[in-house]
């Protein structure tokens, strides 16, 4: 990748300012994409505008994009509208580091206005808030995200120590509208020696019960329980083995006990410091434990950062299968601190970015544009990125969960596509031969080969899919398994309504459905199929 800084943002958000600022901090030529486009056009661009329209001015800025990413060490400042068309946005971070300038809606406007000639602020204001609500998401996902509402030069040295590995000083809050008023999810680094301070804004205080596993107990069980003493908090802990072969009742058994033996009482609460097992497992113990007490979760590895820690959903498994002993029991705060992914083997970092994969694949296609082209990055554990699709996976996540808390309305499902398959893989293999996103990644594609069966997905989109899963290092067929056995483990499945089995299915990337319309001769003929790719 080239070495290019590349400022984003909507109109008024000071990049043509900061980044004159920037590119003389950094000894580096200053390239203003609009006057790129207005010396090419011979005329201004509100006069492009007016000859032309916003599809001509949209060419010409594609054009001087493809200009201008050709030489590197620059500092580039971009239109608002630049990063809305897939191939710009692609060449851009192909270019260099993409910074968004974030400030608020109404303080950008206030500039615009003041430097008039903005052919945009003709619509009425709340066009130019859908506008700028349609490009949020696009913005949200630059490589580094700065705060903008301050002096020009403020804003150019808050860039300068991102652009040199300084962690975002402001962590990112998703706020789940689930359970009792909803609850917070923060993300970001540092957040667990900040954990006490977090806990006692949200009203917990009294025991606290860390539960975790050897592993994460001995990396991380000191850091967290300093940050929860240090505001006052009493700190017990209690280890449990590590594997979803532990996710069971004695698992569950041994955690109650710890809690009477620390004589916790219903005003106290647990915290699962751990992965995604770790958080089923100490949440359903919270569940259950004097009929019901808080917990909070402190997930570690970046599949439960990303989808097991948030939404409330807890339990352990039986011989029989998955997740059928369980509960949902919010937890009233979540901290997903991404320096913790640092010392997480790349098996389990490549596991998680399956989920991730599924957030985009179900319901955000520029999430799944970011991995298609931020991959590489993410697996090198760029924590400024990490943080960009914990972040968004949760909002994801959060959205879809608050729409259907306890999966009465069918709405939730979505969460679950490539579990169907992946999850009777999981069990037939007996939990020890692939982890779960591994699963879920096979699952993925045999959805998608059906979402193509029944027309719903191009031939285009399911190499897109298998592509990045494939580059992910995931695995995209299953092994040769007897696919009676895997039907069977199907069809007891949480997800079967009248003894038919429903799926999670595409119908185009970004766009996800439940059906049971999926013929049993398609699934172990799409297990055959994976095996050819």
């Amino acid at each position: 990748m080239a070495d290019n800084v590349i400022l984003i943002g909507f109109m008024g958000a000071g990049k043509t300012t900061v980044g004159r600022r920037l590119a003389a901090r950094l000894g580096r030529p200053f390239v203003d994409l609009d006057a790129v486009v207005e010396q090419a056009a011979g005329m201004s661009i509100p006069d492009i505008f007016a000859r032309e329209g916003e599809a001509g001015f949209r060419q010409r800025e594609s054009d001087a994009i493809r200009a201008v990413v050709q030489g590197n060490g620059q500092v580039i400042a971009t239109g608002g509208g630049a990063v809305m068309r897939r191939e710009n946005l692609s060449a851009l971070r192909a270019a260099g580091t993409l910074v968004w300038l974030r400030a608020p809606l109404e303080e950008m406007l206030a500039r615009a206005r003041a430097e008039g000639s903005r052919p945009l602020l003709a619509a009425d204001d709340a066009a130019v808030a859908r506008r700028y609500q349609e490009r949020v998401p696009v913005y949200s996902l630059a490589d580094v995200v700065v705060e903008a509402a301050a002096a020009p030069d403020e804003v150019a040295e808050r860039v300068l120590a991102q652009l040199a590995g300084a962690p975002s000083p402001v962590p990112a809050v998703v706020d789940v509208p689930a359970g009792a008023g909803g609850y917070p999810v923060y993300v970001g680094v540092g957040l667990l020696d900040e954990a006490g301070e977090l806990v006692r804004q949200v009203g917990l205080s009294g025991r606290c019960l860390v539960v975790t596993n050897p592993t994460v107990g001995a990396l991380y069980g000191a850091k967290l329980s300093s940050g929860l003493a240090a505001a006052g908090l009493a700190v017990h802990q209690v280890e449990i083995p590590d594997g979803e072969a532990y996710k069971t009742l004695a698992s569950a058994e041994r955690i109650y006990r710890t809690a009477v033996g620390a004589r916790l009482e219903r005003r106290d609460f647990f915290a699962a410091l751990g992965g995604g097992v770790v958080g089923d497992v100490a949440g359903f113990a919270a569940a259950t434990y004097l009929r019901g007490v808080a917990f909070v979760q402190v997930p570690t590895t970046l599949l439960a950062q990303v989808d097991a820690s948030v939404g409330g959903k807890v339990g352990v498994n039986l011989p029989e299968g998955k997740n059928l002993v369980g509960a949902f029991h919010q937890p009233r705060l979540v901290l997903a601190d991404v320096d913790t992914l640092r010392t997480l083997p790349d098996r389990e970092l490549v596991a998680g970015m399956a989920e991730v994969i599924k957030y985009g694949a179900i319901a955000d296609p520029h999430l799944f544009d970011f991995l298609e082209d931020r991959l590489e990055a993410l697996l090198t554990r760029r924590l400024s990125l990490l943080e960009r699709i914990v972040a968004r996976s949760c909002e994801i996540k959060a959205r879809v969960v608050a729409a259907d808390e306890r999966e009465t309305q069918g709405i939730r499902e979505v969460l679950n596509f490539g579990h169907t398959i992946g999850h009777a893989i999981e069990a037939v293999t007996g939990y020890e031969r692939y982890l779960h996103g591994e699963a879920v990644a096979i699952g993925m594609v045999s959805a998608a080969l059906l979402s193509q069966r029944l027309g719903k997905l191009s031939a285009a989109e399911v190499a897109r899919l298998v592509e990045l899963v494939r580059r992910a290092g995931l695995p995209t067929a299953p092994p040769p398994l007897d696919p009676q056995e895997l039907l069977a483990v199907m069809q007891r499945d949480k997800k079967v309504r009248g003894g038919r089995l429903r799926f999670v299915l595409l119908d185009g990337l970004g766009r996800a459905f439940v059906t049971d319309e999926v013929p049993t001769e398609w699934i172990t003929e799409v297990l055959a199929e994976q095996r050819a790719l």
